[in-house]
């Protein structure tokens, strides 16, 4: 809005009394004519009413100018143009004019609230897992004035068709094997493929040998594992013709899923009474120190059966990789085995080749003296049976044979045979050369006496 102010004044020159007439007229009604007749530009009465308008005027746009000093405005509607790149983890926006500062969140579904501090308009993020879907925030200050808006990032595809049961393990400390299974609402021809990027994000490469299954990609096997960092991303996505597939990520820890080695170069060397069983660590993906190992040792006595008879034993690995217990001579012949573990994870690999120790000579000396024992036993009853049967047998079959009495000699010697015998075994044993045998009379017929 413009304000002009235009004041005209015509004189004549018409002559001497017509100017003392006007004169005349002029002083009575002075006062009325300077109220209507508008002045010259430069009097003082025509600038007075040009300030007081231009101050009535302006005087509302000053009033409102201070009130959006005192507290900035942005149009309602202004919009930051948020953007996500999931490989970058990274949040951008568009900057505007006079912002001061601002901070960024991400909301994930299992870590909560995540925040951020902005850096020339875009927050930087770990990597996190989004197959779940995050809501993004940014909010950051222009004209001392916050704004702010969210972003939405979900998972493309078909529901239930992303890979799942994912898993990985490294072994022999330059090898690891990821599984997978086919999503329960995935199509026939889906496909999927495995991507690993480290935590420097600078090294992303695809899985060089897939393990199929009917055709599908269900598996992966490395056998270089140099590019990877303590932590990885691992991303399995999917391809099909018949509807959208979505995609599975997973952050791992290295150490978390390695399985370790069983411990190499295992000695036993025993004493009289006790024996110590010494080890080394086994080989790693990185040189761990001992405390970051344990141990679980299995020493048991073999028998027949082949099972232990032992409880298992855990030992730390800050025990200097060594055992010591007390096995007493004699001893038989004892074996050991020893397999490894996190020591803050019970995760226990496989258990190594049994070592033998001990001695089996006092074993089968015990043996033998039990044999030994079991044979004399038999053998000196056999002998005494088979000696009492022939003393017996020799005493009933053949009788000892009577010898010629003196007797010049033996009539003030006793006779211990006829003592011992029977009358009837010593008559019929002895038979007399000077006695006869005479029939017995009998009475003669006659007469009875009385």
């Amino acid at each position: 809005m413009s304000l002009s102010c235009n004041c005209h004044a015509t004189f004549g020159t018409t002559g001497r009394a017509v100017r003392q007439h006007g004169q005349m007229r002029a002083r009575r009604g002075s006062a009325q004519r300077s109220a209507v007749l508008p002045r010259p530009v430069g009097s003082p009465t025509c600038l007075l009413v040009i300030t007081i308008l231009l101050s009535l005027l302006l005087d509302p746009a000053f009033l409102l100018t201070q009130g959006h000093q005192d507290l900035p405005s942005v149009e309602p509607n202004s919009s930051l143009n948020v953007k996500f790149d999931p490989k970058k983890m990274q949040l951008t926006w568009d900057c505007k004019e006079n912002t001061t500062s601002g901070h960024c969140v991400m909301t994930h579904k299992e870590k909560g609230q995540i925040k951020k501090q902005m850096k020339r308009c875009q927050c930087t993020f770990q990597d996190n897992s989004l197959h779940g879907g995050v809501t993004l925030t940014v909010e950051v200050y222009v004209n001392q004035r916050p704004i702010s808006e969210t972003l939405v990032y979900t998972n493309p595809g078909k529901e239930g068709t992303a890979a799942q049961n994912f898993s990985c393990l490294v072994y022999n400390a330059d090898f690891m094997n990821c599984t997978w299974a086919k999503g329960h609402a995935a199509p026939d021809d889906v496909q999927y493929f495995l991507y690993i990027r480290n935590s420097t994000r600078k090294g992303e490469r695809e899985c060089p040998h897939y393990l199929t299954d009917a055709g599908t990609n269900v598996g992966c096997h490395l056998q270089d594992l140099s590019g990877l960092t303590s932590y990885n991303y691992f991303l399995v996505n999917g391809t099909s013709r018949e509807t959208g597939i979505q995609f599975f990520d997973s952050i791992l820890l290295l150490k978390e899923i390695e399985r370790y080695s069983p411990p190499h170069n295992i000695t036993v060397n025993c004493n009289e009474s006790h024996c110590l069983v010494r080890w080394e660590k086994p080989r790693t993906r990185k040189n761990w120190s001992n405390r970051e190992f344990q141990y679980q040792l299995d020493i048991w006595r073999r028998s027949n059966s082949g099972h232990s008879e032992n409880q298992l034993i855990v030992v730390s690995g800050d025990s200097e990789n060594r055992y010591n217990f007390p096995s007493p001579e004699p001893r038989g012949t004892q074996m050991v085995k020893i397999r490894t573990a996190d020591a803050r994870r019970a995760h226990w690999g496989d258990w190594s080749q049994p070592v033998q120790f001990g001695s089996e000579e006092p074993e089968s000396s015990l043996v033998l003296v039990y044999v030994l024992v079991v044979l004399g036993t038999l053998a000196g009853g056999l002998a005494c049976g088979c000696l009492f049967k022939r003393f017996l047998g020799s005493h009933s079959l053949f009788p000892p044979i009577p010898r010629i009495r003196d007797k010049l000699k033996d009539d003030h010697q006793i006779d211990h045979q006829a003592v011992l015998c029977p009358p009837a075994t010593r008559f019929h044993s002895e038979p007399r050369a000077d006695l006869r045998l005479k029939p017995p009379r009998l009475p003669l017929p006659g007469p009875l006496r009385t």
